[in-house]
């Protein structure tokens, strides 16, 4: 979509007549870009009465019930006299007691950083060079504007990130068998995550590949036509 609102927008411009050094025409095709594109990704979301607020918030309060439901009982069950007192499993001696050595807390805590760090994990070295020069472009922009906006991704990453180093403080006072559902529940968040992430990259990666081909298949389809009428002339 990107792609082609970008196309529509040069071609405007050539309609237009908008003329320019290199540098003012590059600038006024990226806003013009960007506020077209905001537009129409307002307009989706009216349509489909989503927001991104709305679903970054709703995944994770439709898990919170469980994911709460299943701490209490664990912490319930391993109150003595408990049979969890008698269970062990690797570093943890016995279920109803913390991890001693700290391992399951470091590990749970270095998973939950994962998690909120996988985004970048399947992107080849192409596209993270895209992507940093749009996040510069968009914070040179900003700044010559001089308007300030609360960016509410870099917010949330932020805060998860503190989530990482605060999960790994209150595990090490709990019982083991609420670290180890953690640690588990992490893992599982982080393998779907993984997964997810693999799928939508593969499409975009597949998108990007048929409109190339398709751009290509255009263009030489107008260079025959150019070339056809030379050749009646001739």
């Amino acid at each position: 979509m990107k792609h082609i609102v970008a196309k529509d927008v040069f071609e405007e411009m050539k309609r237009v007549g908008i003329r320019g050094d290199k540098e003012y025409l590059k600038q006024y095709h990226a806003r013009r870009c960007e506020a077209d594109l905001t537009a129409l990704r307002k307009k989706l979301l009216q349509k489909h009465k989503c927001g991104p607020l709305r679903t970054m918030i709703l995944p994770p309060l439709s898990q919170l019930p469980v994911f709460i439901g299943f701490t209490v009982v664990l912490g319930r069950l391993s109150q003595d006299p408990t049979p969890f007192d008698s269970e062990s499993f690797l570093t943890l001696t016995t279920l109803a007691h913390p991890d001693p050595t700290m391992t399951i807390p470091i590990v749970l805590g270095l998973i939950t950083m994962a998690n909120v760090e996988s985004n970048n994990w399947l992107m080849n070295a192409a596209e993270r060079a895209k992507l940093r020069r749009f996040e510069q472009e968009k914070a040179k922009r900003i700044t010559e504007e001089g308007k300030r906006s609360i960016e509410l991704g870099k917010v949330v990453k932020t805060a998860l990130r503190g989530l990482s180093v605060l999960r790994i403080i209150v595990a090490s006072v709990t019982p083991g068998s609420i670290a180890l559902y953690w640690v588990t529940s992490a893992t599982f968040g982080l393998i779907q995550t993984y997964v997810m992430d693999w799928m939508d990259i593969r499409r975009k990666r597949l998108l990007a590949m048929s409109v190339q081909v398709s751009d290509q298949h255009n263009e030489e389809h107008r260079v025959k036509q150019q070339h056809q009428p030379a050749r009646k002339r001739s």
